[in-house]
């Protein structure tokens, strides 16, 4: 997984953590990984030379790009032991950003007003995976006055063809994307346990924010430890500012309205947030992070399984720990410099017992009113969706070398703070 730490033993790894690092599907076949490296370029020059030749444009649009877009590509070559699948997922991942932030530029050179749409008062859901963000936002989307991007949108966000032609309906994206989650789900059918995912339901925006640099998506995706390192040390407010653009162009192409928000790498990024944003509202989620971290662990690993032969339980577990950390590391010390920033606070015990007053909370802090038909979609929603409608996920601290005890102590400064008890269920 990454070429300077050896793949455990067997017999170092529980029966789960074999089934990652040595799975039986995987074939190691050497002439297909040499064929992918020969087809599917990462060398950053190469990459904005093709997407040029692909859309006949020219300019990348500013913010951050040239400098992270390196540093990437290099971390993926020397640092990562991708598979054939893996190396053509990074390839046509980055090709997607670089098209994509090229089309944009040409549609903001012949639409300049776009950038005059005001993004007011956006609503930004933080905390950690697994503790209730997702759950929330798709509460909240039942409100028709809230804007929030579906699957579809964020994995295409720009129409097929010509950006500001007449789009068919339904949008062909919507189809698209549910063909990727299909493949998905038929590759990797326990995702579905783990996070479900629907076309047409809100998502974290990682993929818009990727567009700027300022996303933990490849990170979670590939390792990537020197552009990790890199990405901790950058100022992203270039890369806020971009995404504020990218969302001052969704709504111009389909509608407006207060932007529902949600991503876990918003936590380490209030600061950019609130300069780009100033009168954004902040809603934090609290749960066990230990739980998160396990759970988040045996999600990363069941992800990344088609992109590497031998995936590391141990180098996943490591790994998530440290990030979980950093961000509650993140959000913590914002808190401590800025006291009388109002955030609301939304304990994952509370929202699953009781969400409609969670969501009159946070409306409260915005100056909404949830109306009745607001409720009854809600109500509506939460009657289709029970908790682990499609099964519960199992996992378990041991098979990512996940020592409980030492993540309790070294979290205790975010758990007591806030009053999350532990749930011990790992």
């Amino acid at each position: 997984m990454l070429k300077n730490i050896p793949i455990p033993p067997p017999e170092k790894l529980t029966a789960r953590g074999r089934d990652f690092a040595y799975p039986s599907s995987q074939s190691g076949d050497p002439n297909a990984l040499r064929e992918a490296e020969q087809r599917y370029t990462l060398d950053p020059q190469q990459l904005m030379t093709l997407a040029r030749a692909e859309t006949g444009l020219d300019d990348f649009g500013p913010g951050p790009f040239a400098e992270p877009l390196r540093v990437l590509c290099a971390s993926l070559r020397d640092e990562v032991d991708l598979n054939a699948a893996g190396r053509e997922n990074a390839h046509r991942r980055l090709m997607n950003l670089l098209v994509t932030r090229l089309r944009l530029q040409d549609l903001w050179t012949r639409h300049p007003r776009i950038l005059d749409q005001p993004v007011s008062a956006p609503i930004f859901i933080v905390g950690l995976p697994r503790s209730g963000t997702t759950y929330l936002q798709r509460l909240m989307a039942r409100d028709s006055t809230l804007r929030w991007s579906p699957f579809w949108e964020l994995m295409f966000p720009l129409p097929f063809g010509q950006a500001d032609a007449p789009v068919a309906q339904p949008d062909p994206r919507i189809a698209a994307a549910q063909a990727a989650l299909d493949r998905l789900f038929q590759v990797a059918p326990e995702m579905m346990k783990m996070h479900e995912i629907e076309a047409e339901e809100p998502e974290e925006e990682i993929a818009l924010l990727s567009l700027g640099f300022c996303s933990m998506a490849f990170e979670w995706s590939f390792a990537v430890p020197s552009y990790v390192d890199y990405y901790k040390r950058a100022d992203h407010t270039q890369g806020y500012a971009y995404f504020k653009r990218v969302l001052q162009t969704l709504q111009w192409l389909r509608g407006g309205g207060q932007w529902l928000l949600k991503a876990p790498m918003h936590m380490e990024n209030l600061d950019e947030i609130m300069t780009v944003f100033p009168d954004a509202v902040i809603v934090q989620t609290h749960r066990d992070p230990v739980t998160a971290t396990v759970s988040l662990s045996s999600l990363t690993c069941t992800g990344i399984r088609n992109y590497f032969d031998h995936p590391n339980p141990l180098v996943v577990g490591d790994y998530i720990s440290s990030a979980v950390e950093r961000l509650l590391n993140g959000i913590n010390a914002y808190r401590q410099a800025h006291p009388q920033q109002p955030i609301v606070d939304i304990q994952f015990r509370e929202l699953m017992a009781d969400p409609l007053t969670m969501v009159r909370r946070i409306y409260a802090v915005c100056g909404k009113t949830l109306t009745g038909e607001d409720e009854a979609r809600i109500r509506e929603y939460l009657d289709a969706h029970p908790r682990h409608k499609n099964g519960g996920h199992d996992y378990s601290a041991d098979d990512f070398g996940i020592d409980l005890d030492e993540r309790y102590r070294a979290l205790s400064f975010y758990m007591q703070r806030y009053q999350v008890p532990a749930e011990r269920r790992n």
